[in-house]
């Protein structure tokens, strides 16, 4: 049995792109629903969604082997 090893790639351009446009819709789609005085929670709604656009590459990243 021998096992295979992808090589570890991940294109952290596009994973930049994705987190930067969660972020955005998540902040937007807070702030612009609710009045100004949301920012704070917009900006954690934003963080946690960039947050899991990370989570999702770095899943991806450690997966990379074939068994």
């Amino acid at each position: 049995m021998t096992i295979q090893v992808k090589a570890r790639h991940v294109d952290w351009k596009s994973v930049a792109e994705k987190a930067v446009s969660t972020f955005i819709q998540s902040f937007l789609s807070i702030f612009v629903l609710v009045d100004t005085s949301t920012i704070k929670g917009a900006a954690t709604a934003g963080a946690a969604a960039a947050l899991a656009v990370l989570k999702n590459a770095v899943k991806e990243w450690n997966g990379k082997v074939d068994a």
